[in-house]
């Protein structure tokens, strides 16, 4: 399984996810930038990846129910709070990856995050 960075994500989440060994692949790679969501989700599903995204669309539940997705993380942070996001990151990836983050979402802010299902 790898993680899928959304267009809006950071370049700098790559290398960094790189260097904590996980496999990254780039939504540019599969589409153009201004892809609709349902076309992100999908290639997300076509890769059997992980979606990590700054876009607040895909933390709403009724239009993308964890249930159906491989899995989904939401980073929100501000500026100032982008070290304190990267160290929570880490942290979901490290308790969750893999089998837990299937048919999950989670949301990363500053230094917390939430797991939400169904």
């Amino acid at each position: 399984m790898s993680i899928l960075l959304d267009h809006c994500v950071p370049q700098k989440y790559q290398r960094i996810l790189q260097s904590w060994g996980y496999d990254v692949t780039l939504l540019k790679e599969h589409t153009n930038p201004d892809a609709d969501d349902v076309d992100v989700i999908a290639i997300a599903q076509k890769l059997d990846s992980i979606l990590l995204t700054v876009d607040m669309d895909f933390s709403n539940i009724l239009d993308y129910p964890p249930k159906d997705y491989q899995g989904i993380i939401v980073v929100r942070y501000q500026a100032l709070e982008e070290e304190l996001a990267f160290i929570t990151l880490k942290q979901a990836l490290l308790d969750l990856y893999r089998e837990d983050l299937r048919k999950v979402l989670v949301v990363i802010t500053g230094k917390h995050y939430r797991v939400r299902r169904g």
